[in-house]
C-alpha cells in the first residue's frame, strides 16, 4: 500500500484532471485500497470482464464513472450488442458522477467500433444533450 500511496501521491501533484486506475489483482478491491484512491480522486475502473467481485462498477472517487468493456465471454472478441449496451447506456445517463467514460477494447473482432457507435446513439437519444460537433 506504501507503494502506491507514493505512486498516487507523486502521479496526483503533476496532474490535476481525472485518473482512473484499473486493477487486475483481487487484493486492489478492498474498502482499504478505495479510501486510499478516493483520497488522491482516482477512480476505479468498472471493468468487463470483472478481475474481482464488484470489479465491474466504478467505485472509490465519484467525480469520474469510467467503464472498460475488453469482450465477455472471449476477452477482446466478443460484441456487446445492443441487448448488453442498452442497459449500459441507462446506467450512464443516471449516473452522478461529473464525468462518464466508457472504452469498449473488444477490437480484435472490430466489434468495439459498432458496440461504441451504438452506445452514443443510446446515450444521445435518451438525453437532453446536443450531440457532439
Amino acid at each position: 500500500m506504501r507503494a502506491a500511496r507514493g505512486f498516487f501521491s507523486h502521479f496526483r501533484s503533476r496532474h490535476t484532471g481525472p485518473i482512473a486506475c484499473e486493477p487486475r489483482h483481487p487484493s486492489w478491491f478492498t474498502e482499504a485500497v478505495a479510501r486510499l484512491l478516493s483520497g488522491y480522486q482516482v477512480a476505479r475502473v468498472a471493468a468487463d470482464p470483472p478481475m474481482a467481485p464488484g470489479g465491474d462498477a466504478p467505485y472509490a472517487w465519484e467525480g469520474l464513472a469510467y467503464y472498460r468493456l475488453h469482450g465477455s465471454p472471449r476477452t477482446y472478441w466478443s460484441p456487446y450488442g445492443a441487448e448488453r449496451v442498452e442497459p449500459l447506456a441507462r446506467i450512464l445517463e443516471v449516473s452522478t458522477a461529473p464525468e462518464r467514460w466508457c472504452i469498449f477494447d473488444n477490437t480484435a473482432s472490430g466489434a468495439a467500433i459498432e458496440d461504441a457507435g451504438e452506445l452514443q446513439e443510446l446515450v444521445r437519444v435518451g438525453s437532453s444533450r446536443p450531440a457532439p460537433p
